[in-house]
């Protein structure tokens, strides 16, 4: 099973919808493919996010319920640390039901809360979540980032944070506003040495599922 932490710049980056795209792309390939996003805050009354990789899954697994894609759910639409007040998040126990799927998936996504550098307890980040899982399951992690003004900063602050963590990575562009983009950030980025996607074959391409 290959596996994929994907995160981003910030939230709202559109994690929650590429992974999606990804999932039903291999899912129309054939590759038994889902998402899961163990920790979502701001749920009220369904988890928004792992309601549609719910719908993704089932065309699987049709008996898999939306605790089986998220574990754990806080009101509080603020970090995992934050909106768990009675500290109920066990990451082994996150670690545990992704191994779970070890025998019954070709790939597993797991979508973060936020960017690398949201707090999940006090002193253990998104980016030490990524780091043990590719200890445990030599996963790889699809870094989003949003195509606004800034974009540059924030993609290669991802890109220098993530190598400073030897964690092996994969840059993807979320664009929105083509036209903008193409003035305002691609002329740096054509001069660059970066690898990135702007196009979801070409992540797809990267990410090498097939070898």
């Amino acid at each position: 099973m290959r596996v994929f932490f994907l995160s981003g710049s910030d939230t709202d980056v559109g994690k929650t919808f590429i992974a999606s795209q990804l999932v039903v792309y291999f899912q129309s390939l054939g590759l038994k493919a889902l998402t899961i996003k163990p920790i979502e805050t701001g749920v009220r009354d369904f988890p928004y996010d792992g309601s549609v990789h719910l719908k993704d899954a089932q065309k699987l697994f049709p008996n898999m319920l939306i605790q089986d894609i998220v574990l754990y759910t806080f009101p509080l639409p603020a970090s995992p640390f934050v909106a768990d007040t009675e500290k109920r998040i066990d990451c082994e126990k996150i670690f545990s039901h992704i191994a779970s799927f070890q025998d019954k998936l070709d790939v597993l996504i797991i979508e973060g809360a936020g960017g690398v550098f949201v707090p999940i307890k006090k002193d253990y980040f998104m980016l030490d979540f990524a780091y043990e899982l590719q200890e445990k399951f030599n996963s790889e992690v699809i870094f989003v980032c949003d195509d606004a003004l800034g974009m540059i900063n924030r993609l290669l602050s991802g890109h220098s944070i993530l190598n400073s963590h030897r964690l092996s990575h994969h840059l993807y562009i979320n664009l929105r506003n083509e036209k903008t983009f193409q003035e305002i950030s691609l002329p740096f980025l054509l001069k660059s040495s970066l690898i990135y996607s702007l196009e979801l074959k070409n992540l797809v391409t990267s990410l090498k599922v097939f070898e």
